[in-house]
């Protein structure tokens, strides 16, 4: 996704390198992610750095949420990434 505002939102690829689609209200994951979310995974963020991801092959569920801007902030990313991976590996 490319900033059209770059003073409240970077640039985003959340899986760079990896296929995703989109359905009606969320980002599907096409491939299995680096943290381990399911092929048809389902995810959504909010301006202020809030994400959560749904995934029904593994039966889990996450929110991670922060009030920080610009979006997609390399610490904030870094968390939730490490955040899933650590639901996961569980």
């Amino acid at each position: 996704m490319i900033s059209a505002v770059p003073s409240a939102t970077r640039d985003a690829d959340f899986f760079p390198g990896t296929a995703n689609g989109w359905g009606l209200t969320f980002l599907v994951n096409r491939r299995p992610s680096p943290q381990g979310r399911s092929v048809g995974g389902l995810a959504w963020a909010g301006l202020g750095n809030t994400f959560y991801w749904i995934d029904h092959g593994r039966g889990t569920a996450g929110i991670f949420l922060s009030q920080i801007l610009p979006f997609f902030d390399p610490e904030a990313i870094s968390l939730f990434r490490e955040f899933e991976s650590m639901v996961n590996s569980t």
